[in-house]
């Protein structure tokens, strides 16, 4: 077996080779090429640029009219207090304020999930649209059936590239936001999605990558819903941790 990186028995299915995908665009058949990628990351800073606006423009803004509140107002308000108050806290006390001056306000959480719900629930109806018509929806043998000679269209292109873009700016974000429980997790989801995601379009497997795509999508935008309602929660219980800590500090 040739070691070589692009091996056609390690990339590719049997009886299929890279001379076929050659042959194929001397037909005037547009593949997917591997440089195409490059264009995945001014992309990603695109959309990083966007989710920025979009927080600043309209989810916050919402978010303050549903009541959700950043705290850190909350903590200078807390901390002025306690500038004029000659008792002093117990370490228990003290370690909860440092906690709660390293986790990330509500308001935020909800920006983030409202920008990331925003992007899946389009995302998902634009993979809707341009899959209505597409033939391996209805049939998936259509993923497999004469392949590799599977044009790549317009559309699909736009479809991978912006979920790529997507992924590679939670990648980017993860290293300027504040920095979560779940950082390496979160990380090494993305980096195995990015690698699946380039991984088949690499071998033009576009059509059942397509049909996964689709799939997560549908789901992905409720799981931001469900975050937007614990962002609520738990900030009903700091509330209640600074009503408490005033209270200790009255005592």
């Amino acid at each position: 077996m040739n070691l070589s990186i692009w091996n056609d028995d390690f990339w590719l299915p049997q009886n299929t080779t890279w001379k076929d995908f050659n042959q194929l665009e001397q037909n005037n058949i547009r593949l997917p090429h591997i440089h195409h990628l490059i264009y995945v990351y001014p992309l990603a800073g695109l959309l990083y640029l966007t989710r920025l606006l979009f927080e600043y423009c309209i989810a916050q803004p919402l978010g303050r009219s549903l009541g959700i509140r950043d705290y850190k107002l909350n903590i200078q308000r807390i901390d002025r207090k306690l500038l004029n108050h000659t008792k002093s806290y117990d370490n228990n006390n003290n370690n909860k304020q440092k906690q709660r001056r390293t986790r990330i306000s509500p308001l935020a959480k909800f920006s983030e999930s409202t920008w990331r719900f925003t992007f899946y629930l389009g995302i998902f109806l634009y993979g809707l649209l341009i899959l209505k018509n597409k033939i391996w929806l209805w049939d998936t043998r259509h993923c497999w059936l004469n392949y590799p000679n599977h044009q790549l269209t317009n559309d699909i292109y736009w479809y991978y590239m912006i979920e790529l873009a997507f992924y590679w700016s939670l990648v980017f974000s993860q290293f300027i936001d504040v920095k979560r429980k779940d950082f390496w997790q979160m990380f090494i989801h993305h980096i195995a999605t990015i690698s699946l995601l380039s991984f088949s379009y690499i071998v033009n497997f576009v059509r059942v990558g397509t049909l996964v795509l689709v799939v997560h999508d549908a789901g992905d935008y409720w799981l931001e819903v469900e975050k937007d309602e614990r962002s609520d929660s738990e900030e009903s219980d700091d509330e209640q941790d600074i009503v408490n800590d005033d209270i200790d500090k009255d005592k």
